[in-house]
C-alpha cells in the first residue's frame, strides 16, 4: 500500500510511520517546513518526505502529486496540550483538511482516513459505541474534529473516495509531550520531583502509542468505513493509573494525591466500546502496567 501521511513527526504519527514501514508499506510524509525530524530520523531512506503546510493549497496539491497515493492518514492537527482544546487553530483546519482530502482525490487517491476524538461523543451515555452513542461536542476542538467528519462523509462519494474516521481516546507512551497525564506525572517520579495530582477517580480508556499505531494501520489496511474507536475498551481509574506509575517507579511516596481538584465539569467516565476495532483483528499488546514499564525505559534511555 502507497500511503500518505500527515502529522508523522507528532507523537502518534512517528509510531504510525514506524507500523507502515514494518509492515511493508511504501510511506510518504506530508512535514511541515519547519518541523523537527527527530522522531522519525531513524526512518531516513524508508520515508519520503514531502514539505507542505497544511493551509499552504499549492505546496498541498504538488505533494498529493508527487506522493500519489492510494490512502492518505490524515494525523496532523493542533495539539498544544494548554490549549488546543479552545484554539481556534482548529476553525482553519478544517478548510486546510477539506483541502487536503480534495489534493488527495484529484491526485487519484481513494481511501481517506481520519482522525476524530472520542470526546465528540455525548460522554454520559456509558460505553461510547459508533452510531449509537449520540454526539455532543463540547470543546471548539471537539465541534470542528465532528465538522470535518461530517464534510468527508458528504464528500467521500462525490469524490469516489472511501472515508473512515477513527476516534482516538486517551494515549500515553514513550515520546509523548510534557504537560499530560501519564508524561507529567511518569517524569516527576522519575526525577525524584512531587507530583500533586487530583483524587484520580475518573474513569478513562488508556492506549499506548504502539497499539495506538497498530490500530490505525488495522484500520488503514481495511475496507471499514465510518467512525471507529481507536482505544483499549478496558475502563481504569485515573488513581489506578497513577499507583501503576507509582510502582515502576518504585516512588509512590511522591505522588500527592488529592493535591487538586479535579477540573471543572470533567466527564467522570470515557471508555469506548471497541467492537467494531476488535473485528478488524485488533488487541492491544501492553497491559497498562507494561506499557508504563516501556514508557519509563525509554525516558531513561534519553
Amino acid at each position: 500500500m502507497r500511503v500518505l501521511v500527515t502529522g508523522a513527526t507528532g507523537f502518534i504519527g512517528a509510531a504510525v510511520a514506524r507500523e507502515l514501514v514494518g509492515r511493508g508499506h511504501e510511506v510518504h510524509a506530508l512535514v511541515e517546513p519547519s518541523a523537527s525530524t527527530a522522531r522519525i530520523d531513524d526512518l531516513r531512506g524508508r520515508v519520503t518526505l514531502h514539505e507542505a503546510n497544511l493551509h499552504d493549497a499549492e505546496r498541498v496539491d504538488a505533494a498529493c502529486a508527487a506522493a500519489a497515493a492510494e490512502t492518505c492518514l490524515h494525523l496532523a492537527w493542533y495539539a498544544l496540550p494548554s490549549d488546543y482544546l479552545h484554539s481556534e487553530e482548529n476553525v482553519a483546519l478544517i478548510g486546510a483538511s477539506v483541502g487536503l482530502f480534495r489534493a488527495f482525490a484529484k491526485a487519484g487517491g481513494k481511501r481517506f482516513v481520519g482522525t476524530g476524538t472520542c470526546i465528540e461523543y455525548d460522554t454520559s451515555h456509558g460505553l461510547l459505541r459508533e452510531g449509537h452513542t449520540p454526539i455532543l461536542p463540547r470543546t471548539l476542538y471537539a465541534v470542528c474534529k465532528n465538522a470535518l467528519h461530517g464534510a468527508l462523509v458528504e464528500l467521500g462519494p462525490r469524490y469516489d473516495v472511501t472515508v473512515a474516521w477513527m476516534r482516538f481516546f486517551f494515549v500515553y507512551g514513550p515520546g509523548e509531550a510534557p504537560g499530560r497525564l501519564v508524561s507529567d506525572v511518569l517524569g516527576k517520579l522519575s526525577r525524584g520531583e512531587r507530583a500533586p495530582c487530583s483524587s484520580g477517580a475518573q474513569i478513562r480508556d488508556f492506549l499506548h502509542v504502539s497499539d495506538m499505531a497498530r490500530a490505525v494501520v488495522l484500520v488503514a489496511e481495511s475496507g471499514a468505513d465510518g467512525a471507529i474507536n481507536v482505544a483499549s475498551g478496558v475502563p481504569v481509574a485515573v488513581r489506578d493509573v497513577l499507583d501503576a506509575i507509582g510502582r515502576v517507579t518504585a516512588r509512590p511516596e511522591l505522588l500527592d494525591i488529592g493535591a487538586f481538584a479535579p477540573r471543572p465539569n470533567d466527564p467522570p467516565f470515557i471508555c469506548a466500546d471497541t467492537t467494531r476495532l476488535r473485528g478488524l483483528g485488533f488487541a492491544p499488546r501492553h497491559s497498562l502496567e507494561s506499557g508504563l514499564a516501556d514508557t519509563l525505559d525509554a525516558l531513561r534511555r534519553d
